[in-house]
């Protein structure tokens, strides 16, 4: 009877080895185990309909091989913009290709490719367009006592209104006392300078000039009694 029961219980064994070993086996030769990207991840481009290099998705079997002819579906999960092509299949090289095109709003954007529930993300960059323009965007029209100071903000935008960092600013007035006599824009287009008014009174211009133009901050100098 132990010789019948150890038996059984080697047939159990096995048995369950086998089951345990389908479920561990790799999936058939043209299932699709990996989708991953080939070229074109993690690019910057312009914003405003601009291109992006080739989005380049490979897709392989559990054994590492390419697969051809397998349907692709590409989206844009966020970010904005559209793509020149949706779905597509692979070729002999288990490869498939998209083109991005950029938005008018700067940030990141991500674009998927999926195939038989396996996915992958491509990463953008949008960064602002080439062409911007300064502005006044804080101080303009204010004032102060002879002596006091004022705070001037300058800002420069994209023609999205994206803002964009690390334009040179140089500063002049006809008046009074600037604390800085360049600047920077920072990450949200902003350069700032403060100036002491005095010590005539009356109307003193501020000019902050940049690559894209040059504007005027208007302020006033108050007497003190």
């Amino acid at each position: 009877m132990k010789s019948l029961y150890a038996f059984r219980l080697a047939l159990f064994a096995i048995a369950v080895a086998a089951v345990s070993a389908c479920g561990e086996s790799k999936l058939g030769p043209n299932v699709p185990a990996s989708v991953s990207p080939a070229s074109g991840d993690s690019q910057t481009i312009l914003v405003g309909n601009h291109s992006s290099a080739p989005l380049i998705a490979v897709i392989k079997n559990s054994d590492g091989s390419p697969l051809p002819n397998i349907p692709v579906r590409w989206t844009v999960t966020s970010g904005g913009g559209s793509l020149l092509t949706l779905i597509d299949t692979t070729n002999a090289n288990g490869e498939v290709s998209t083109t991005y095109l950029s938005p008018a709003v700067a940030g990141p954007a991500k674009v998927n490719a999926a195939a038989s529930g396996r996915s992958t993300a491509f990463l953008i960059t949008l960064a602002p367009d080439t062409v911007g323009t300064l502005i006044a965007f804080e101080g303009d029209g204010a004032a102060a006592l002879v002596g006091f100071q004022l705070a001037l903000v300058a800002k420069a935008s994209d023609r999205f209104g994206n803002a964009i960092k690390g334009v040179d600013i140089t500063w002049a007035t006809n008046g009074g006392t600037l604390q800085l006599p360049t600047g920077v824009t920072d990450s949200l287009g902003r350069a700032s300078n403060t100036i002491t008014v005095g010590p005539d009174t009356g109307k003193v211009a501020i000019t902050a000039a940049s690559r894209f133009n040059t504007i005027t901050f208007t302020v006033h100098s108050l007497p003190t009694n």
